[in-house]
């Protein structure tokens, strides 16, 4: 059941960010009410697996590259609220948690 969730998650992840992404280059247009609420849960999203695999992964290069996303959206968090506009280190932590999910989602024993 663990692993079931573990997909769930990153699957629903690679949609928001699909779902950013193509709003973002007026593909689709959402209201600002649901464009932040889709920022919101793709960033726990982000948080919650970048955690999980942290706390349980056994692989080094994974670890590492969910340590990398933990960092950048730390720091691209603050200076989100600092700036009060997207920068790099959330451009950079969105393309490590697509390519985290990508791996996770095709390496997976289940």
């Amino acid at each position: 059941m663990p692993q079931f969730i573990n997909k769930f998650m990153y699957i629903l992840l690679i949609i928001f960010i699909t779902f950013l992404v193509l709003n973002e280059f007026y593909v689709i247009d959402f209201s600002t009410n649901l464009r932040n609420i889709f920022i919101f849960l793709t960033l726990i999203l982000i948080l919650l697996t970048s955690m999980k695999e942290i706390l349980s992964g056994k692989n080094g290069f994974i670890k590492f590259l969910n340590i990398l996303t933990l960092l950048c959206t730390v720091v691209g968090g603050i200076f989100s609220i600092v700036k009060g506009q997207l920068n790099t280190f959330i451009y950079i932590c969105l393309i490590f948690s697509l390519i985290n999910g990508v791996i996770v989602l095709t390496y997976s024993k289940t």
